[in-house]
């Protein structure tokens, strides 16, 4: 036992003595009523023991009033009788963090040696420098809560539990890690006394206002002020190591803040944590979640934690041995513990000569169950064999838990996000009609539908405003045709070669059995492909050549060279693919910005009011979009909604255009691109139709808008031969003046932002097929103000 006063006040030079004016004084009278208590009452051997250590106390009669913190050594021994007779029998003055303080203040007197270890540096008798304290309100608070906490007690027989304990973090000079003490404070031997007449309280009430007031120390304060109040005695104080309930604490919060498929990485914290409960710094610790797809096992990097079994699947010189030492142990779950890993276990586990390698001495492996079923491992391992011993992996056993319904989220936020990104990238069912969605599940499960064998509700949306814009690649069927022309011309002349070298090397004519090339194709005479000369084509030269060139080269070795130098010339995607790839890379360029755009389109519009948008690839973008109340019915639509749909949908494709324009002189092969809108003034029934996963038009009339999205894109100018579309320009299509008249106005605000020009062509279309009576607007865009 140790007599050495450590005041934890100093580190607060503005936290006055006492609280707020109350008179606190140590003494010692109170254990000496509570001796003579327990001796009256005993009827043990304890009553011989308790009197044994009054006649102690009785040796000095002082006692009976406070006594001066500067004269308390005088009374040690006094001290150790109540370690003695206050502590377990059985407890170790060296791990028990005991300690005596005056009443309601940070000030000890007396303590074990344990406890003094924890807050006092051996060497300067000072605080340990980094002791992470309560900031000055929260001593000044706790504290204060405390003395009201012991006035409710004594006087009104209430107590407010909860109040009478602190947390302290401080570095641990031997791990390096953070510890945790939780401070526990019996105030049995302190006794307060008053002057004041107390108010008199209904105590249910009170209690009810105390629990939900913010200001109850306000409260209390004004109806029992401090200063009314003298505290005399001693209180006894315990610090009860709580670092491995902390760190489990911290798992907990990892596992709030972890997000499916997150950035951000977590498995530091969760790595910090472990060492913590295992209290030692020298341990590693591996995370590896059991996340499936389709039915394999995924044995990537593909959550934000860190594997040291993963890091050898992705080296390459590692990957097939770790790979198959995690598929046999995941077909075969099992604790796995090499404490030390020796010769013999690295010839029974190759994947354990990787580990020796990096240095490791010491690795387990346990697998972690949710609900019964496998959800991932949890690895851990170490550098020094002596740290991974029985003792430390069964105080990491208590995190295992909180570790496997960490796992269990990992997988299924994962496959939330793949159906996410299924459901964004792939279906039809966008987060503006899910509800529909959702709702005719519920009610196909709510009815029984599925054991009765009865279809799903159809969804329909009434009464939609429909939106249509199509941006295409102008003349891409003659550019597509160029380019494979100009390869199959080359490849026909290596073929030629080919043919030629082949014949001069052999004595017999080995290619009469073969079509002669120019009755597939006379590439020196014709000009043009057609689709069925480029399959009759391509059949020749990928189905029927070249089986009969590879048995060629088995019979003839001589001319095998010829041969392979012709297949090397020929292989797919090589210099006899260049202008075809040159063109996909031309077209798939612009569709990448065209297509990115309209993303941030759709994004707008969603915040705007949602709506059902859809994109169809052809050679460009073809894009509906379905505006209705019946889509969103829970927010009313604004009355210009329409016109701000309208005028944003033109002003996207317009600025998608210039951008399209923008990228040409970087294409290898330019591409230009036309744009059409198409304008319908009536409102449109849509449902989804199961059989294509989309939404399709309701109804015979409104077939009539889809009639026409289907022939205007190739109309011409009534009594021309020129088309609608044009590159460099915009299309309107419409039936109705006033609709014209509407999109002047939208030219004239976007020809002052210089994207639009003010050349309005107003035009007519010829006659299409079912279909007649349809205008135009035609403008040019503004490429002049494009940035370079």
């Amino acid at each position: 036992m140790q007599a050495l006063t450590v005041d934890l006040t100093r580190q607060y030079p503005d936290l006055t003595p006492g609280i707020n004016g109350a008179e606190t004084k140590f003494c010692l009278q109170p254990f000496i009523d509570y001796l003579e208590k327990r001796i009256s009452a005993e009827t043990t051997a304890k009553r011989n023991i308790f009197s044994y250590i009054l006649d102690q106390f009785k040796k000095f009669p002082e006692l009976e009033e406070p006594i001066d913190p500067d004269n308390l050594t005088k009374y040690t021994p006094l001290f150790e009788l109540i370690y003695t007779s206050l502590s377990p029998i059985l407890a170790e003055e060296t791990e028990h963090l005991w300690a005596l303080s005056a009443p309601l203040t940070g000030t000890f007197y007396f303590g074990t040696p344990a406890f003094y270890s924890v807050l006092v540096d051996p060497l300067s008798k000072n605080l340990r420098a980094g002791l992470n304290l309560p900031s000055l309100d929260q001593m000044r608070d706790s504290l204060l809560k405390t003395f009201y906490n012991i006035v409710l007690e004594k006087y009104y027989d209430v107590s407010l539990s909860g109040w009478d304990f602190t947390i302290k973090t401080l570095i641990d000079p031997k791990t390096q890690l953070l510890k945790y003490y939780q401070l526990h404070v019996n105030n049995s031997f302190v006794k307060i006394h008053t002057d004041m007449e107390l108010p008199k309280l209904n105590l249910e009430n009170f209690k009810d206002n105390l629990l939900g007031e913010n200001n109850t120390l306000h409260l209390l304060e004004r109806l029992m002020p401090p200063e009314r109040f003298r505290l005399e005695g001693f209180a006894v104080v315990e610090m009860i190591d709580v670092t491995a309930t902390h760190a489990l604490q911290s798992i907990k919060d990892v596992i709030i803040a972890h997000n499916e498929c997150a950035s951000g990485s977590y498995d530091k914290g969760i790595s910090k944590a472990l060492k913590t409960i295992a209290g030692t710094n020298a341990l590693e610790f591996g995370i590896l979640p059991y996340v499936r797809l389709s039915g394999k096992t995924l044995l990537d990097d593909h959550s934000s934690f860190k594997s040291i079994l993963l890091t050898y699947v992705n080296q390459q010189e590692s990957a097939s041995n770790a790979r198959l030492l995690l598929e046999e142990y995941l077909s075969n779950p099992r604790t796995l513990i090499f404490p030390e890993i020796l010769e013999q276990e690295q010839q029974e586990y190759p994947i354990l000569k990787l580990l020796s390698k990096s240095g490791i001495r010491s690795y387990a492996l346990f697998p972690l169950y949710y609900s019964g079923k496998l959800v991932g491992c949890l690895e851990i391992y170490a550098k020094n064999p002596r740290y991974l011993t029985a003792k430390t992996l069964s105080k990491i056993e208590a995190a295992f838990p909180l570790l496997a319904q960490l796992f269990h989220n990992i997988a299924a936020d994962f496959n939330n996000e793949i159906t996410r990104v299924i459901t964004s990238k792939f279906t039809a069912i966008q987060p503006a009609v899910a509800w529909r969605f959702n709702q005719a599940a519920y009610n196909y499960l709510r009815f029984d539908c599925k054991e009765k064998d009865l279809p799903i509700e159809p969804i329909v949306f009434k009464d939609v405003q429909p939106f249509y814009a199509a941006i295409d690649m102008k003349d891409s069927s003659v550019s597509r045709n160029l380019a494979i022309r100009k390869d199959l011309n080359t490849h026909f002349q290596v073929l030629e070669q080919t043919f030629k070298a082949i014949k001069e090397s052999t004595e017999t004519d080995v290619m009469k059995n073969l079509p002669d090339q120019e009755q597939v194709w006379n590439y020196k005479k014709e000009t043009h492909l057609s689709d069925r000369q480029i399959i009759r084509i391509e059949d020749y030269l990928i189905r029927q050549l070249p089986p009969y060139l590879r048995l060629l080269k088995e019979a003839r070795p001589e001319i095998g060279h010829i041969i392979d130098n012709y297949f090397e010339q020929t292989a797919l995607n090589g210099p006899l693919y260049q202008n075809r790839n040159l063109f996909e890379h031309s077209m798939q360029t612009l569709n990448r910005s065209i297509n990115a755009m309209l993303d941030e389109f759709n994004a707008d519009i969603q915040n705007t009011f949602p709506c059902y948008f859809e994109k169809f690839r052809t050679d460009g973008v073809e894009f509906d979009i379905y505006l209705g109340q019946s889509i969103t019915p829970d927010r009313p639509m604004p009355a210009d909604l329409l016109q701000v749909f309208r005028f944003k949908h033109l002003a996207a494709v317009a600025n998608i255009a210039r951008a399209a324009h923008n990228l040409i002189p970087g294409l290898p092969i330019p591409l230009r691109t036309t744009q059409l809108i198409f304008v319908h003034e009536k409102l449109i029934d849509i449902s989804f139709r199961p059989d294509e996963q989309r939404f399709d038009v309701e109804g015979g009339y409104n077939i009539r808008y889809q009639l026409v999205k289907k022939r205007i894109d190739k109309a011409h100018i009534k009594f021309t031969d020129e088309r609608l579309t044009q590159p460099g320009k915009l299309a309107i299509v419409y039936m109705n003046r006033w609709e014209a008249e509407e999109y002047l106005n939208y030219f004239n605000i976007l020809a002052t932002q210089e994207i639009l020009k003010s050349d309005v062509e107003f035009l007519e279309i010829e006659e299409l097929q079912g279909v007649e009576g349809l205008k135009a607007l035609r403008v040019s865009l503004n490429l002049d103000s494009l940035p370079s």
